[in-house]
């Protein structure tokens, strides 16, 4: 059995959490309920300060990535590359992405409107919260009010990454907006 992982062989590339399993939940619907529940207690690994890594020990857009890596942030990498490159990644320093807290958010939004539990309205407000935050402000070189792909350090600052604006991100956004909406109206 595979999940709530989403590799377990090689035993190398293993991962304990992986933010993208989110989607199984939310907008697939592809697993019950137990499970839906062990994807979100191990997410809990990813949560950053600004977004959620997709995986610990994820080196893609690591901290300084285009001074490291080149002006190509979206080059492939050979094996031999790749492990150069993640021996370059410090623990806590991985890319936080934004594409995740939304779903996870529309998520928690379905399970509210299945079950009526405030905990769950909290956890959906919460994760909508931090998607709203990811928004890029005044002084981002790509302009205010982006959905970014994701955060990455640079030098000591938190930046949003090359791919942005990001569609996948605002349709995200738009999913988690669509959910609350829904919430609320069983609220009211």
């Amino acid at each position: 059995e595979i999940l709530p992982n989403e590799v377990i062989r090689p035993a190398e590339n293993a991962k304990d959490a992986d933010s993208a399993l989110i989607f199984l939940c939310y907008p697939l619907d592809v697993v019950d309920d137990d499970m839906a529940a062990k994807i979100l207690e191990r997410l809990q690994k990813c949560m950053g300060h600004v977004a959620m890594a997709r995986y610990r020990k994820d080196s893609y857009w690591c901290k300084n990535y285009k001074e490291l890596i080149g002006d190509d942030p979206t080059k492939h990498f050979t094996d031999e590359e790749l492990k150069t490159r993640d021996a370059m990644l410090v623990a806590g320093e991985e890319a936080q992405w934004c594409l995740f807290d939304p779903m996870v958010s529309a998520y928690y939004g379905k399970l509210y409107q299945k079950t009526k539990k405030a905990e769950f309205l909290k956890l959906q407000q919460l994760f909508l919260s931090r998607a709203l935050a990811a928004i890029t402000g005044d002084d981002c070189k790509f302009g205010p009010w982006m959905c970014c792909e994701a955060y990455y350090l640079h030098g000591d600052k938190w930046e949003p990454n090359d791919d942005t604006p990001l569609v996948w991100t605002q349709i995200d956004l738009k999913m988690a907006l669509y959910e609350m909406e829904q919430s609320l109206l069983l609220v009211a």
